[in-house]
């Protein structure tokens, strides 16, 4: 969590708003007149769940606690920050270009470890028993090679001492994680001895962290490097760097339990196949395949725990993936949204008894053909959340609808939604139209007819597209000519907007686009900002110019619908309250808005459609 989400986490955005205007109740929300313009009737409204308000009459702008003290205040996001962390009792701590420098030289170790570690399983004697497990596992030497497959000596401090004589410091071998400091206070001692090594890198291929594996009966099996500014196992994909080709070029990634899996996979010229480092998915591994592709294939063990591992790993991604917002007519003239998951996710069910490594090796064709045709979610969904219920009884079926339901909502396409309408109504032997009649009704309503009503919307989630922005902008700023219709209003952060206007008016101003000086002139508030941009450049697709040019203004163009998507949202609820003190000519300016919205909205999607080409590759 960084200090900016940390300080909003500990602040009640009523308190803050609440010593500039006096808010009154309105259902969960609260309003105000507007602090900012002069008016009558409140046209201010606070989300307190959302963190964030909103003015819908002459400003029609928004965002967070943030941008509200900076506005109202008239101040830098960093005065904000420092004001707003005083009051939550955050302590800001700074940042310094020195940590570019402390990373790189980890990086350093961690390469020199992974060579040496290769060297030693090439040419060591007491590797042999290494190399023949290897050989069992039939991992060719050119796979070996290809993946740095290394030894860590069965001795206590090998790695140390070799890593000391090339001249780096213990310290920042521990750093590392390649050493641990004994208790007694004498001294270190290798994390890995007498292991099997798998070096983790990330999608550029810099090696930051290993897995290790026993070969002997020692537990645990499987030991990997701690956590350290360069390796966080939730957010790595074994493999990635050597798979990411391969799973543009054929939109789908699988996705694996173990090292062994990937490797085996990708020596038999499988190389669209990454490895979750034996845990269940994590929404930041998959944040590492969104800009690759949309289509999500799971090859976990065949066992209880495989298959528990893949419902958790299925459902994280339903939470995590992208998804699109659909245009639902409400009538009068009014537009709601719908959300439906912009992705497709399958299933790989293995043979009893077989890991994917297996499979491969003893049938490659049998793994062909079921990667080429996975099993649909759906239907993974429609066995596993039925196989304990008895469908012959009232109960059960209402239990499989309950199930199931809310998963063929959520399909985008209408042919395949109303198959699976119709599977189920034949599973539970009711007719189609109550079937589609649940699978109809929304989790949260958008139609609002009173404030008891207002009470149970859940808002639109908040934009996960401003840092990704800001990421491309930062790679080619020379780009942010192109997308000069976005404005700072279309960024509901108050840290991303505040980034945005200081990277546009530096790009504006300088010739040359110098991203040292940038930063330099950037306020130490967005430093941290800064650096998590600098991290995510890294993993951007490899792009060619044309592609970089289309994706950010298609990203801009995005951000734009997801503002316009909620102010007309806000608007419809407002509306819908028919306020009697409420003057006629504020009521005209509000369906005036929302006119000027439902416009916007269509002709930013028509140039949404003619930038997107072939296919997307962002959110």
């Amino acid at each position: 969590m960084s200090v900016v989400d940390d300080v909003k986490a500990k602040i009640d955005i009523l308190d803050v708003i609440g010593q500039y205007v006096t808010l009154k109740k309105a259902g969960r929300n609260w309003k105000a007149l507007c602090p900012f313009h002069n008016e009558k009737t409140p046209s201010f409204v606070v989300y307190p769940d959302e963190g964030r308000w909103y003015c819908f009459g002459a400003c029609h702008t928004g965002g967070d606690v943030f941008t509200f003290l900076m506005k109202k205040e008239n101040i830098d996001f960093g005065e904000a920050l420092r004001r707003l962390a005083q009051r939550a009792g955050v302590e800001l701590v700074r940042t310094t270009p020195g940590e570019d420098v402390e990373r790189a030289r980890l990086r350093e170790i961690l390469a020199t470890a992974s060579a040496h570690y290769h060297y030693l399983l090439k040419n060591h004697p007491a590797a042999q028993h290494a190399r023949e497990y290897l050989a069992k596992r039939f991992v060719t030497p050119d796979t070996a090679a290809r993946f740095q497959l290394g030894y860590a000596l069965d001795e206590w401090e090998a790695m140390k001492s070799f890593l000391v004589g090339k001249g780096f410091s213990v310290r920042d071998i521990e750093a590392a994680g390649l050493v641990i400091a004994r208790e007694s206070g004498g001294g270190h001692y290798d994390r890995f001895r007498g292991r099997l090594m798998f070096p983790i890198r990330d999608r550029n291929g810099h090696v930051i962290g290993f897995g290790a594996r026993t070969l002997t009966d020692d537990e645990p099996k499987y030991l990997n490097s701690p956590q350290t500014p360069l390796f966080d196992k939730s957010a790595t994909l074994y493999g990635l760097d050597l798979a990411k080709e391969a799973i543009r070029q054929q939109n789908l990634a699988v996705i694996v339990e173990g090292y062994m899996d990937v490797i085996g996979a990708h020596q038999a010229g499988f190389c669209n196949v990454v490895a979750s480092l034996g845990t269940a998915l994590t929404e930041k591994q998959l944040g590492l395949l969104k800009h690759l592709t949309k289509r999500y294939a799971f090859a976990l063990d065949p066992d209880a725990a495989g298959e528990a591992a893949t419902l958790r790993g299925l459902e994280m991604a339903r939470e995590a993936l992208a998804r699109k917002t659909v245009p639902v007519p409400l009538g009068a003239g009014l537009i709601g949204f719908e959300e439906r998951l912009a992705a497709e996710l399958f299933v790989i069910p293995l043979p009893a008894g077989k890991d994917p490594d297996e499979l491969i090796h003893d049938d490659p064709e049998q793994w062909r053909a079921l990667t080429a045709q996975p099993e649909p979610l759906v239907d993974f969904f429609f066995r596993t959340f039925t196989q304990d219920l008895n469908l012959q009884n009232a109960r059960d079926k209402s239990l499989a609808v309950q199930r199931l339901a809310p998963i063929i909502r959520e399909i985008g396409d209408e042919v395949k939604r109303t198959h699976y309408t119709q599977k189920l109504a034949r599973l539970v032997q009711v007719p189609e139209s109550t079937i589609a009649q649940q699978i109809a009704q929304p989790k949260s309503k958008i139609v609002i007819r009173s404030d008891e009503d207002m009470a149970r919307v859940t808002p639109p989630p908040a934009s996960k597209r401003e840092e990704y922005f800001l990421t491309l902008a930062l790679h080619t700023p020379e780009h942010l000519a192109r997308v000069n219709f976005l404005e700072p209003e279309d960024f509901a952060n108050g840290e991303t907007r505040a980034f945005y206007l200081a990277l546009r008016e530096f790009a504006e101003s300088a010739d040359l686009f110098d991203r040292d000086a940038f930063r330099a002139i950037l306020p130490e508030a967005l430093h941290s900002l800064y650096e998590r941009l600098n991290d995510a450049e890294r993993a951007l697709p490899d792009l060619k110019e044309p592609e970089l040019a289309r994706e950010i203004q298609v990203t801009a163009r995005r951000l734009r619908a997801e503002r316009d998507k909620a102010e007309l949202t806000r608007l419809e609820l407002l509306l819908r309250e028919q306020d009697e003190t409420r003057d006629p000519l504020e009521e005209q300016q509000l369906h005036q808005r929302v006119a000027f919205l439902l416009k916007r909205i269509a002709e930013n999607q028509k140039a949404l459609g003619a930038r997107m080409g072939a296919r997307p590759y962002a959110f």
